[in-house]
């Protein structure tokens, strides 16, 4: 397994949000032992995120007790709508008594997850294992984050993956990015994660339709199916949303007028025209192909996606 060169720790930020004073102070102490010189503890989720907000780190290492609403924070950083790196490396730490924490940490795009309490050892050996070794990230629908699916599963995931940007480890190389050096790597990675995002609506507009069209010839016309139907509103609005920042205005006019027709629908779903019906059955394939007249055909074959992240 690969390890930290200790000489070349010092120059990287790393902030750690711990709660417990007792254990924050501890592994404050052994980080700093182990080379981490530019180290900065926090006890509350406010002033974590200032200082996220003012100068991001290079890896954030954060408990789960510090603050009810990490994981959205989380998947805040991971979408950019806070700070201005996505793609630090994140590294939870997570109570064994919660159930659901760890999904909840994944699906925030955590590079890692760690059960508490954790061996300060450990936890350096798992940072210096995802670091040298960083997934690949993927944006679907409603995920930013490193894609989990192993190549060689059941179930390979066909998804566009990214290579993005790694300030941790290009300090490690002995390199240095400026902050105008850094602007420009996630701007040129978040349009790669647009582009994907993109991608991934088709894919989810086409699974939903078809559970859709196959209600509708089953005949099961009940609230699950008013329930897909506005999720494929929301779908079409954020892929309209996704098409606008990409400065494709074109598509994104389509998107929201689907999105328009799609919702008239809704409210009438019990007794849908001809007309609407017909336009379920077109909208995935209306949709691939203004988006391959606007951006060019997508680099992966579509295939059937559950909403969950990946």
């Amino acid at each position: 397994m690969k390890k930290f060169e200790k000489e070349k720790l010092s120059d990287v930020d790393v902030y750690l949000g711990e709660p417990n004073e007792q254990v924050r102070e501890s592994m404050r102490a052994m980080m700093r032992g182990e080379g981490f010189r530019k180290m900065r503890t926090f006890a509350r989720m406010d002033d974590l995120l200032n200082a996220i907000k003012e100068t991001p780190p290079d890896l954030l290492i954060a408990a789960d007790d510090i603050d009810p609403g990490l994981f959205d924070t989380i998947r805040d950083i991971r979408h950019f709508k806070i700070g201005r790196n996505p793609f630090i490396m994140i590294t939870l730490m997570v109570r064994a008594e919660s159930d659901d924490a760890v999904k909840r940490a994944v699906l925030a795009g955590a590079d890692d997850v760690m059960i508490k309490p954790v061996a300060p050892g450990k936890l350096l050996e798992r940072v210096a294992q995802v670091t040298f070794n960083r997934l690949p990230f993927i944006a679907t629908t409603d995920y930013v984050g490193p894609e989990r699916r192993k190549p060689n599963s059941d179930r390979p995931s066909k998804i566009r993956q990214l290579d993005v940007v790694n300030t941790f480890k290009t300090k490690l190389e002995g390199r240095r990015m400026s902050s105008g050096e850094l602007a420009r790597a996630v701007e040129a990675n978040m349009n790669d994660v647009m582009a994907a995002r993109l991608d991934s609506h088709g894919l989810k507009l086409g699974w939903i339709c078809g559970l859709i069209l196959k209600s509708y010839d089953d005949k099961t016309i009940n609230k699950e199916l008013e329930d897909r139907i506005l999720i494929l509103v929301s779908v079409l609005e954020d892929a309209g949303r996704t098409a606008r920042v990409l400065g494709e205005p074109e598509l994104a006019q389509i998107c929201t007028q689907m999105a328009r027709e799609v919702e008239e629908m809704a409210e009438k779903y019990q007794e849908p025209s001809d007309h609407q019906l017909s336009t379920i059955r077109k909208l995935t394939k209306a949709f691939e192909l203004a988006k391959m007249a606007k951006m060019g055909p997508a680099p992966h074959q579509s295939e059937q996606v559950q909403p969950a992240a990946g």
